[in-house]
């Protein structure tokens, strides 16, 4: 599965990168919003794992950015938060939640999920 993590902490990114290689995924990162979109216009992505706060967009505008062309149009996309008070909003935009810390097993559950 091709995987994209778009998250603007780099060490946890990348985390979220290493994990998913570790269970046999090929995974990207993106740091921001512009380098996410350059990434979803060059790759077909199976799922996307979005930050809902990133420092140059709103992860809910860019999601709706990914959703409307470009090879990731059909991707999976989840918001990744470590707010809860934002599942009920993200669930009108994106595939699915998941809240921070980022767990092996949760990560499982919500790929299998998508």
């Amino acid at each position: 599965m091709l995987v994209l993590f778009v998250e603007d902490d780099a060490r946890l990114c990348d985390a979220f990168r290493d994990l998913a290689i570790s269970l046999g995924h090929v995974a990207h990162v993106a740091y921001d919003g512009h380098q996410a979109m350059l990434l979803a216009a060059a790759n077909s992505y199976d799922t996307i794992f979005l930050d809902l706060n990133l420092p140059d967009v709103d992860g809910r505008d860019l999601c709706r950015r990914l959703r409307a062309a470009g090879p990731s149009k059909l991707a999976c996309v989840v918001a990744v938060t470590g707010d809860d008070r934002h599942q009920k909003e993200a669930q009108e935009h994106f595939d699915g939640f998941f809240l921070k810390p980022f767990t092996a097993d949760g990560f499982r559950a919500v790929l299998n999920a998508c």
